[in-house]
């Protein structure tokens, strides 16, 4: 399962502002295009992706934003560019994706959606056990 983030960016990112937030996201990680460019892969220098970056997408529909990601983003303006970063949830991915999208929006204006983090649900005594019953 990956961790995903949403940049919902005010203005139209340009290429510029692509590469800043790849640099912000760490200057030592490869790029890799894969599905004839849609989608940027950031690497490790050993060639292992660890997050992509979507192209871009205009959100003309008001109320969109709100349907797809949930109620706290009721009254989200549009229109507004969409860019999606998925991350492996391991080997940094999530802070890697966290940077770039927050890089974006501190150039462009805007706002970064991030996933509920899971609930915390600690093992009961007797799952631990480690014993039948009998």
């Amino acid at each position: 399962m990956s961790y995903d983030v949403v940049a919902l960016i005010d203005g139209r990112p340009s290429y510029q502002d692509v590469l800043a937030g790849m640099m912000a996201a760490g200057p030592d990680w490869l790029v890799r295009e894969v599905s004839d460019g849609a989608v940027l892969q950031l690497c490790s220098p050993d060639g292992t992706p660890l997050a992509s970056l979507e192209a871009p997408i205009l959100i003309q529909v008001p109320g969109e934003v709100e349907r797809m990601l949930g109620p706290e983003l009721a009254g989200t303006q549009t229109p507004v560019w969409w860019m999606e970063v998925r991350a492996n949830p391991q080997d940094g991915g999530p802070e890697l994706a966290d940077r770039y999208a927050e890089t974006l929006v501190q150039r462009l204006g805007g706002r970064v959606w991030k996933p509920a983090p899971p609930p915390f649900n600690p093992p009961t005594p007797a799952a631990t056990a480690g014993g039948q019953h009998g």
